[in-house]
């Protein structure tokens, strides 16, 4: 049930399943411009997802995007923002 989400914000269509580090990069910076034009996600810190490194043999670039968009979906969540 969304009745108790309070926003709705759509960004899963900027998701990529590619994992080189230029198509995260612009995954990433697509979701952002996003966010920044979103109230809801003003509190919400963006820095980390303009800067994706190239990660190493260990945790990649897909890992550190990963690691950003579960730290959004708990903001979301904590906010009653539903991502769509």
């Amino acid at each position: 049930m969304m009745a108790n989400w309070k926003h709705r914000v759509k960004v899963r269509h900027l998701f990529t399943e590619n994992e080189d580090h230029e198509s995260i990069k612009k995954s990433m910076k697509q979701i952002v411009e996003v966010l920044e034009k979103e109230p809801c996600f003003k509190y919400f810190d963006l820095k980390k997802f303009k800067r994706i490194p190239k990660g190493d043999d260990v945790f990649g670039p897909v890992d550190y995007a990963n690691k950003l968009i579960s730290k959004m979906y708990d903001y979301a969540d904590d906010n009653l923002i539903w991502i769509e």
